[in-house]
């Protein structure tokens, strides 16, 4: 059996109570959860590590064709990765086979990737407009543009949060069609917008304080490559680092990123216990409108 222990998910908890139960969930499974996602979430890292050597490589040296489709490339191969690692996830959960997860997933992924990029387009088309009509134009003046686009960006996940519920919905019920977690299902999470919030910005800030740490040795070896380079190119010092050197600082990209990556499973399981705790309070309240309707 694939599946993990879990408490139920057809319980009202708290946010605090949904953050101890995803704690708790990934921590009594996480031999389970280890020996069934370590082979996804190590194509996860590798991906990652090839497109941020990649971007490392084109901001210390110059971009040029040959990089920037390898970019593109592994960027996509870096899509797919998490699609399926994210499936995998979900299969532990909700028992669901691999093809299953893996379509719901992908589906879900085209939908926000096809939103993004739209919404990018709009952006680019705005500063390109603003550019081209307001020439000449230095870097103080888009300082207003980049602030707008800033604040922006923010509403734009602000207002992105209830698909956190409909997202885990759909990928927890059979029945839920796509559609709806554009309408029905993100008017719902709508209303526990708050709720969602709230959880979100502490399971995140303890992501985030653990990625932090993690990540120190990557920014160290990125530095060190920074400095070498800067050297090398404007005061003519010799490199100083080992001829290995790409291969340690490709090894500390991939560790920090496999060890991302389970950081946002604990991510993913608060979501699923949002989902749960909405689910069931919207249940309860539809049994309270009906029984007052009943004793009316």
């Amino acid at each position: 059996m694939d599946n993990i222990k879990k408490s139920s998910i057809s319980k009202s908890r708290s946010y605090t109570a949904c953050l101890s139960e995803a704690h708790r969930m990934l921590f009594d499974n996480f031999r389970v959860i280890f020996s069934r996602t370590w082979v996804y979430a190590a194509a996860v890292a590798v991906m990652w590590a090839v497109f941020a050597s990649l971007v490392t490589h084109a901001l210390l040296y110059g971009l040029n064709t040959g990089i920037s489709i390898a970019a593109d490339a592994a960027l996509l191969l870096t899509v797919a990765a998490s699609v399926v690692f994210f499936a995998r996830v979900m299969h532990l959960v909700n028992g669901r086979p691999m093809k299953w997860n893996i379509a719901r997933s992908a589906a879900l992924a085209a939908c926000f990737i096809a939103l993004i990029v739209v919404i990018a387009a709009v952006c680019a088309a705005i500063f390109y407009g603003y550019v081209v009509n307001s020439q000449p134009v230095y870097p103080v003046d888009l300082r207003p543009l980049a602030t707008a686009t800033t604040v922006s960006s923010v509403v734009f996940v602000l207002i992105m949060l209830p698909y956190v519920y409909a997202s885990i919905k759909y990928l927890t019920e059979p029945e839920s069609k796509l559609g709806n977690i554009l309408t029905k299902a993100y008017v719902t999470g709508l209303r526990h917008w708050g709720f969602i919030f709230t959880a979100m910005l502490l399971a995140v800030l303890c992501v985030l304080v653990v990625s932090l740490f993690v990540s120190i040795p990557m920014h160290i070896v990125t530095t060190a490559n920074a400095y070498s380079v800067f050297g090398v190119n404007f005061i003519g010092d010799p490199t100083g680092l080992p001829s290995y050197f790409p291969f340690i600082e490709c090894s500390v990209f991939v560790l920090t990123f496999f060890i991302w990556a389970y950081l946002d499973i604990f991510i993913i399981f608060v979501s699923y216990f949002l989902y749960g705790s909405i689910a069931t309070k919207e249940k309860e309240k539809r049994a309270f409108l009906k029984n007052e309707k009943q004793t009316a």
